[in-house]
């Protein structure tokens, strides 16, 4: 009896895994974002946009980009692409906690035309915002 109950039960079991596996993998549905307000600054202080500008003088360091996100299922993620003379710099990768949501990311500058774009987890572009630094600040070099 105890084998049987033993066999029953293997079996079972077995029959199971066969039918998860044999189920198709659920696609992740990405909730809506939105972008409410995206600026470009030359700080951020108490989560607020400080000296919003487009056009940011020569030897400034860093560029701050503020995003206020609104999404339907949090947390989601977003990113902060950089482009310098349409060449892709960097990307930043933000967490969204709830909503709304203020996040925002900084990028050591140089002189250009620049572009962040916001896009979200499937990188669908949201928003995205042209600046330019001017003036005669070297550009980094790479180390090869």
């Amino acid at each position: 009896m105890k084998k049987y109950i033993l066999m029953s039960a293997l079996v079972a079991g077995a029959a199971c895994a066969l039918y998860a596996q044999a189920e198709p993998a659920a696609e992740k549905t990405l909730a809506p974002v939105k972008v409410e307000k995206i600026a470009t600054a030359a700080a951020v202080e108490k989560k607020e946009p400080v000296d919003e500008a487009s056009a940011f003088a020569a030897g400034t360091p860093r560029v701050y980009t503020w995003t206020k996100i609104t999404a339907e299922g949090t947390p989601v993620k977003i990113k902060h692409v950089y482009y310098a003379d349409g060449k892709k710099v960097s990307e930043v990768e933000l967490s969204v906690n709830s909503s709304p949501y203020r996040v925002w990311s900084s990028k050591a500058v140089w002189a250009g035309s620049w572009k962040v774009e916001v896009t979200d987890e499937s990188g669908t572009v949201l928003a995205s915002l042209d600046f330019s630094v001017s003036g005669e600040t070297a550009q980094p070099v790479k180390a090869e």
